[in-house]
């Protein structure tokens, strides 16, 4: 089969099954929106809640680059090798708000409902916020530019 028709086929694949994707990010989004201990006033943990869901379009762009640089996507095993279909972004002002945002989330990880697709990830350009990160187990990259990121965790 070629890769023209593979590519089709996760496509329509994607398509036929977005509303699971969609509601799924959006209970995600809600369980933070609705989470008293993280939108306390006056003080909400959280600032701000950014969603979305992968344009078809460029999805396909995105598998088609990857199958350039040599990555074996096939219909099969999409789901396993694309794991950014849909996003909720929790935005926070303060790092020291991560622990509570981060605890939220292990939670949901330790009572089965939510699972991570790859190890979390974060971006920071302070030493003293990568050695945190790292005894929590989270993968971190200084960056010289000050880009801070809290860890990226992406569930299934």
């Amino acid at each position: 089969m070629s890769s023209n028709i593979n590519l089709s086929t996760i496509i329509s694949e994607y398509t036929g099954n977005r509303h699971l994707f969609e509601y799924f990010m959006k209970s995600v989004q809600n369980f933070f929106e609705l989470n008293p201990k993280l939108n306390k006033k006056p003080l909400p943990i959280i600032h701000s809640i950014k969603s979305r869901l992968k344009d078809p379009l460029h999805l396909e762009e995105k598998i088609s680059r990857k199958i350039k640089e040599g990555r074996n996507i096939t219909p099969d095993n999409f789901f396993q090798e694309i794991t950014d279909i849909a996003g909720v972004r929790i935005l926070h002002l303060y790092q020291d708000q991560f622990m509570d945002i981060h605890n939220v989330i292990m939670k949901q990880i330790e009572i089965g409902e939510w699972g991570l697709a790859e190890p979390p990830k974060a971006y920071t350009w302070d030493p003293e916020y990568k050695k945190i990160y790292e005894s929590l187990h989270i993968k971190t990259e200084l960056k010289e530019t000050f880009y801070t990121s809290s860890p990226m965790v992406r569930v299934s």
